[in-house]
């Protein structure tokens, strides 16, 4: 079924990779929605298939795409996730740390950062009271070294178009962020129909078991899965457009290093009041650096993760932010990210 941990984007010591436009261009489509064929992606960039075929296998073989998944609204499915980020007396513990948490199941996504903190780890459970007892089991075993610790509830993520892979040709970012494929089987059409809805909703085994395989192998062709369930394609063809549509499955997507293109990540967490939410959003999914955001409950409620070439860069962009919503920010710190370890997404 694939492998559950994926390896991602965040590694400052990456080198830069001989990529170019045409790469990012595949690329771009493929963040958009990674179940996007070939031949679609041909198409749009006037290229053989078998090009594209060959980049896209190049762009593996380079680890600048490190993966194709599908991202799931865990609360739909009756999950609870919680950010807590971790700050250590001192680091001669952090790899043992990290080392073990990367095997926990309950994490769902792991980074060493610098800053405020030294560990963020994203903890999915399927009850408050699950959580309560993990959480214990890191305080017991390493509470020596942790200087302390702030918790915060996950209530929305917003990943955002990459657009700064093609921010030097907005002509032909423009196009491209309007391209679809609207045959074959990437679920084009129920994504457009999508609900946005967090409430629980009850699966029965052939989706689950849809689920854990695209989850981290997202452009798998519908034969194998097929094989794997034991299904036929009418029923796991329909199967897949309702995870769609029901807003189970919020996109297919791929990661990629940023890190070889010279980016730096740098989460940002925002104490904000006051805040227009959609004005808010409307300029994050607009700005070429910021690619992903979280909706929380807790001390800080945003974090905002923008993507920069150096320091000099990301306080440009910090202070883009902070001057257009001055009004709203109470407070705010920042963080960079060293390392990205893993993702795994929790099905049950």
């Amino acid at each position: 079924m694939g492998d559950n941990h994926i390896n991602i984007q965040v590694n400052w010591r990456d080198m830069p990779q001989k990529i170019d436009v045409i790469d990012r261009k595949i690329a771009f489509l493929l963040c958009k929605n990674c179940r996007i064929s070939n031949t679609a992606i041909a198409k749009a960039l006037k290229l053989k298939r078998e090009v594209v075929s060959y980049r896209i296998k190049k762009m593996r073989d380079l680890n600048f795409l490190t993966g194709f998944v599908a991202r799931i609204n865990s609360r739909r499915l009756g999950m609870i996730t919680h950010l807590v980020y971790l700050k250590l007396k001192t680091p001669a513990k952090e790899k043992e740390i990290v080392a073990e948490l990367t095997k926990c199941p309950e994490i769902t996504n792991l980074k060493n950062v610098r800053g405020k903190f030294d560990v963020l780890a994203e903890i999915t459970t399927k009850n408050i009271e699950e959580f309560d007892t993990f959480l214990r089991l890191i305080l017991d075993k390493y509470g020596s070294v942790i200087h302390e610790y702030c918790l915060l509830n996950k209530i929305e993520e917003r990943p955002m178009d990459l657009d700064l892979l093609l921010d030097d040709n907005l002509k032909e970012l423009e196009r491209l962020k309007h391209f679809k494929e609207n045959k074959g089987s990437s679920y084009q059409k129920e994504f457009g129909m999508q609900v946005r809805n967090n409430s629980f909703l009850k699966l029965d085994e052939l989706d689950k078991q849809i689920l854990s395989i695209i989850k981290s192998n997202a452009r798998i062709n519908l034969k194998e899965i097929i094989n794997q369930t034991g299904s036929n394609f009418p029923t796991v063809h329909s199967r897949i457009k309702r995870l769609v549509s029901d807003g189970i499955v919020t996109n297919f997507t791929a990661f990629i290093s940023l890190a070889q293109l010279g980016y730096q990540m740098y989460p940002v967490l925002f104490n904000l009041r006051s805040i227009d939410e959609h004005k808010f959003n409307t300029f994050l999914e607009m700005h070429p650096n910021i690619l992903w955001s979280h909706k929380m409950v807790g001390n800080w409620n945003y974090q905002v993760n923008i993507f920069a070439k150096n320091n000099d860069h990301f306080q440009e962009v910090l202070d883009q932010l902070r001057e257009e919503f001055s009004d709203n920010i109470v407070s705010f710190d920042t963080m960079m990210v060293f390392n990205s370890f893993n993702v795994v997404q929790k099905v049950e």
